[in-house]
């Protein structure tokens, strides 16, 4: 049995290639700590969060597991880059918050870090929130540059 997410659904997740080709089998491939996290500051930041949108025909397939079939992927690969994103394995989400700025998102994240669970980091200077759990820190909320 696979742990599903209280305010996602798969195709939110995953990219197109991953649903298409695995269906809800694709939970197994997310750390439950990232499903938890995702599902956390949802419940207490009480607004929608976004992650993938192109089930509706939007522009975002990549923001949350990407697989090898994912342009942003490939195009590092071909160009003989190594990228080991936390993406590739079901650690990570780029997610936006209705009505705030990716910034406004950080600095609440970062002013509740004992409201989360988990260790988690968060890239700084995006449009977009990067959460992902890799364990990098002693803090709580880790801030990183790109």
């Amino acid at each position: 049995m696979f742990t599903k997410p209280q305010y996602f659904s798969l195709d939110e997740l995953v990219c197109p290639d991953v649903y298409d080709t695995y269906g809800e089998k694709a939970f197994m491939f997310f750390d439950i700590r990232l499903l938890i996290m995702l599902d956390t500051i949802r419940d207490r930041i009480g607004k929608p969060i976004f992650i993938n949108n192109w089930q509706i025909h939007g522009n975002y397939s990549q923001r949350g597991l990407r697989c090898l079939r994912c342009d942003l992927v490939k195009v590092k690969y071909l160009a003989g880059e190594m990228y080991e994103s936390a993406h590739l394995l079901g650690k990570a989400a780029d997610f936006e918050v209705q009505g705030l700025l990716a910034e406004e998102v950080r600095l609440w994240i970062v002013a509740k870090a004992d409201w989360w669970p988990y260790y988690i980091r968060l890239e700084k200077g995006t449009e977009w929130v990067h959460l992902d759990v890799f364990d990098q820190s002693e803090q709580k909320v880790y801030l990183f540059e790109p």
